[in-house]
């Protein structure tokens, strides 16, 4: 996770190919991951209002959602994992755009509907599950997900703030529940951002945390 960055090719899938075919989802879960992040891509570049290879926000988080969900499967987040799924978008893209993409939108809703969520989605009520929570969320997206100009450096720097104003209660929560340890630190936020990924849109999330911690 610290070391994860979204490179800018994420937001600029290819649309080309001729002669589609019909596709179909695989059964591994990277590559099912993988897949759906590119039909999202495209999706969001078909009807991207945006200029030419950039793309909103929200349209990015929920890409990398999709990394994000296989990451956290297992109830804890492996960054492995979500950077096994983004290096595999490029291997499977060509095939995906190139083929009948519009076939892989209704399975991917079936196997991710959190990343189709958002509305109805609340913070964890437990104080401190949504302080370490809302703190791994911005701790993340701020470092995979690219902003755009002014208002890109402007969210990270109310992702920075948040972070900031959590980390004392971050802190003396985890020391308090014997997380005394960086590895146990850092497994207890891992475990923080998987509940948190499942619950809907990171952007949702992360302006629900922005909302009542900044």
């Amino acid at each position: 996770m610290r070391n994860m960055v979204i490179i800018g090719s994420l937001a600029a899938v290819l649309l080309s190919g001729c002669g589609p075919k019909k596709l179909a989802l695989s059964s591994d879960p990277v590559d099912r991951a993988a897949s759906c992040a590119v039909v999202s891509a495209i999706e969001a570049r078909t009807t991207s209002t945006e200029v030419k290879g950039s793309l909103s926000y929200a349209a990015q988080t929920k890409i990398i959602h999709y990394a994000m969900l296989a990451a956290s499967e297992g109830g804890t987040f492996s960054s492995n994992i979500a950077k096994s799924v983004v290096d595999k978008m490029s291997a499977v893209e060509a095939g995906i755009s190139g083929g009948k993409w519009q076939d892989l939108q209704a399975p991917c809703a079936e196997a991710y509907p959190a990343a189709l969520k958002t509305d109805g989605i609340e913070l964890p009520k437990a104080k401190f599950d949504a302080q370490i929570g809302c703190y791994a969320m911005a701790d993340f997206l701020s470092r995979s997900v690219q902003g755009n100009g002014p208002e890109g450096a402007a969210r990270n720097n109310l992702y920075s703030d948040l972070k900031r104003k959590l980390d004392s209660a971050i802190g003396t929560g985890l020391k308090q529940r014997g997380a005394s340890s960086y590895e146990k630190n850092q497994a207890s936020k891992d475990q923080a951002l998987a509940k948190m990924t499942n619950l809907g849109s990171p952007a949702v999330v992360a302006k629900l945390c922005t909302d009542r911690y900044s």
